[in-house]
């Protein structure tokens, strides 16, 4: 199993609040963005959103999972 910190993957920071906006995942009682997760594919659409209230963590093991059946073509 891959580990998370070896993943080809792109973060960014979003510093105008833009593009939480858009994709409609900012808290606004607090004014950040939820956690959330989306995965890509390479013709740049969106295949599986995640998004948790700033209390709830996320789990790197599900991500992995869910990009592991999507390889398999399976999720």
């Amino acid at each position: 199993m891959k580990t998370v910190n070896r993943l080809n993957h792109h973060a960014f920071g979003d510093v105008k609040g833009e593009l939480i906006d858009q994709l409609g995942v900012r808290d606004h009682d607090a004014g950040v963005a939820l956690r959330a997760s989306f995965i890509v594919d390479p013709d740049n659409t969106i295949q599986h959103v995640s998004v948790a209230r700033l209390e709830v963590g996320r789990n790197p093991e599900e991500i992995l999972r869910i990009l592991d059946a999507q390889r398999a073509g399976e999720a």
